[in-house]
């Protein structure tokens, strides 16, 4: 989409900005109600007086998107879809976690292992709904 600013002829703001004068004080000269106008403008001056390469950002035709594919390098993201069952199993614990400064959350043994019932070794898929995090016990790791 091509926008016209007032009959204001942008090689000018080009010269202007070129020559020494702030994007505000060419701003006030010209009348123009945005900065990002005026920076408009000097991009498209460049581009008329030849010392930018043109750009052309008008769409003429749709462009359908293909499908990429996922880079090895890449984890997989998974999203649990919603409307997802309830926990079936609901463990309140006397003390709270918290997010550590690093970002981590700390699960021990006695909570993981004990009271919820899990063995060395499981892999789990972790899902968010709403405020909960939820651990589901996968079958072989991603």
């Amino acid at each position: 989409m091509q926008v016209e600013y007032k009959n204001v002829d942008a090689k000018l703001v080009a010269n202007e900005i070129r020559n020494g004068r702030s994007l505000e004080s060419v701003q006030k000269l010209f009348g123009i109600k945005f900065k990002s106008e005026v920076q408009d403008l000097y991009m498209r001056g460049l581009a008329e007086l030849g010392e930018i390469p043109q750009m052309e950002f008008n769409k003429q035709t749709p462009i359908l998107a293909k499908p990429k594919p996922s880079a090895p390098d890449r984890p997989l993201v998974r999203r649990r879809e919603k409307g997802a069952l309830k926990p079936s199993m609901i463990i309140k614990t006397t003390n709270f976690r918290t997010i550590g400064q690093s970002g981590s959350i700390t699960l021990n043994k006695a909570l993981l292992i004990e009271q919820l019932g899990f063995e060395v070794g499981d892999s789990f898929e972790i899902y968010r709904e709403d405020d909960r995090i939820i651990l589901q016990k996968a079958d072989t790791p991603l």
